[in-house]
């Protein structure tokens, strides 16, 4: 096959195949000859001119790139599809990575074809998908975990995505994996400004209410990170609830342009407001506050407080905390035909799955955390984890002052097992574990867990004292 020569920014020169292989917006894409990257080339070749646009592009490789960093490089290039290259010849464009396969399905009619995110949060569009390719809900919570670490980062270094959506995060539900992409259009606040809105469904209300005002009113509204903040928690409430949290019955103009226009701009209302049911379904089986109290209070703050009000709404970084806890508190569903598997511990509430209706009955571990004080007791930190057969626990459930994340090690320090008709620890990693009689408990060794038992994970500084009861 007969391929085309690009030249790169830095000098070099790449081989890529002259059929158009997708197209956006703004960009046309190509394979590589390898096809291991592609190239992806702007339509208008006035960007070519624009030295804000090279400006921007050679901030975003460099200055602004987080897979470049010694420490955790290798782990954001997981997480963001970022620019390898800047193409100058035959035009302008971009050089990234191709998709890794996963972000593709494997299965069925839509066989290596791009996993869009709305075949996942439409109830009717998944019941069209293979079983296997749907993932269940704790792959979402963990592909959510990721998204918000994602723009944590960006966040981080000043940056803003700026059109978040369906269609920019690629995920594997079956694996529990996102990945962010157009990065090369990243917004800079105050140097670099945004070159789209965003996409219907995703965009600020603000944005949208000022949409018609010239650029430089000072009134009009553009993306920015707090627009990302509301971008952001759409994408969660849809992949953990099945539906958008803004789109309900309410009617605001007859004209179909002017209701969505309206209703995800200066008319929006979150559908499960609390004093306000205007714009509620009729039936909505599993409401927001099944998520548990974490999430329940930043949907609340999201959809409520910071719906008009940008600064109220929750950070990346609490997202990405309150989604990690979330997951500390996850019931298996005992339910063989259960399609979600999991759903979320509700502290003093009887542990019954909202997908399917299924009721824990066999008593169950949960680990409450305490850590040491200045004083040398013990106190509550008022969190704590729920165990199931093999439940895993990490250095962040060890250690107070470790988090999960790129700097996190990811390995096991203890199991939680069903043997024999108990329960047991098992220490897998812990140089210090002390048993509830207050012996030590060598690595590869077990001690029981039963009702009101303490057990030290960790005899240094910051480690944790978890203390048993059973529910239900």
């Amino acid at each position: 096959m007969s391929t085309t020569t690009a030249t790169l920014k830095d000098g070099r020169t790449v081989d890529y195949l002259p059929g158009v292989i997708g197209e956006g917006g703004m960009k046309r894409v190509y394979f590589t000859a390898d096809k291991q990257s592609v190239l992806c080339f702007f339509k208008d070749q006035r960007e070519a001119k624009d030295p804000n646009r090279m400006a921007r592009l050679d901030a975003i490789l460099g200055k602004y790139n987080p897979t470049l960093d010694a420490r955790s490089g290798q782990y954001w290039s997981t997480l963001f599809l970022w620019p390898t290259a800047i193409v100058v010849s035959p035009s302008l464009g971009v050089m990234t990575p191709v998709y890794p396969g996963n972000f593709f399905f494997a299965s069925g009619n839509w066989a290596k074809k791009e996993k869009k995110g709305k075949w996942f949060s439409s109830p009717k569009l998944r019941k069209l998908l293979p079983a296997q390719e749907r993932g269940n809900w704790l792959n979402y919570l963990q592909l959510c975990i990721l998204k918000a670490r994602a723009v944590r980062k960006l966040h981080m270094m000043g940056l803003a995505h700026s059109d978040l959506s369906c269609n920019n995060v690629l995920i594997d539900p079956p694996g529990g994996k996102c990945a962010v992409i157009d990065i090369d259009s990243l917004v800079v606040p105050g140097v670099f400004p945004p070159d789209v809105l965003g996409t219907a469904g995703y965009i600020a209300p603000e944005v949208l209410a000022t949409q018609n005002l010239e650029l430089d009113d000072a009134r009009r509204r553009l993306p920015t990170t707090l627009t990302d903040l509301h971008a952001l928690p759409v994408l969660i409430y849809e992949y953990l609830l099945r539906r958008h949290p803004l789109r309900g019955p309410r009617v605001n103009a007859l004209v179909a342009e002017q209701d969505e226009a309206l209703s995800m701009g200066e008319k929006a209302l979150f559908i499960e407001h609390p004093t306000d049911n205007s714009n509620r379904p009729k039936t909505l089986s599993v409401t927001y506050d099944q998520l548990g109290v974490y999430l329940k209070g930043l949907m609340a703050r999201a959809f409520v407080d910071g719906l008009h009000n940008p600064s109220a709404r929750p950070s990346a970084p609490e997202w990405e905390r309150a989604l990690c806890r979330t997951s500390d508190l996850l019931i298996q569903c005992g339910n063989s035909a259960c399609e979600e598997n999991w759903f979320v511990y509700k502290e003093g509430e009887a542990s019954i799955c909202p997908w399917c209706g299924w009721r824990l009955k066999t008593p169950t571990p949960v680990f409450d955390f305490y850590v040491a004080s200045r004083a040398g007791n013990f106190l509550p930190e008022k969190h704590c984890l729920v165990a199931w057969n093999h439940r895993r626990l990490h250095e962040w459930h060890v250690f107070k002052n470790r988090v999960p994340g790129e700097f996190a090690d990811s390995s096991v320090y203890a199991r939680v097992t069903f043997h024999q008709g108990q329960w047991i620890m098992v220490n897998e990693k812990l140089n210090s574990m002390v048993s509830p009689r207050g012996n030590p408990v060598p690595i590869g060794q077990a001690c029981p867990l039963k009702p009101g038992d303490q057990i030290l994970l960790s005899k240094d500084e910051h480690g944790r004292m978890i203390v048993v009861r059973m529910i239900p």
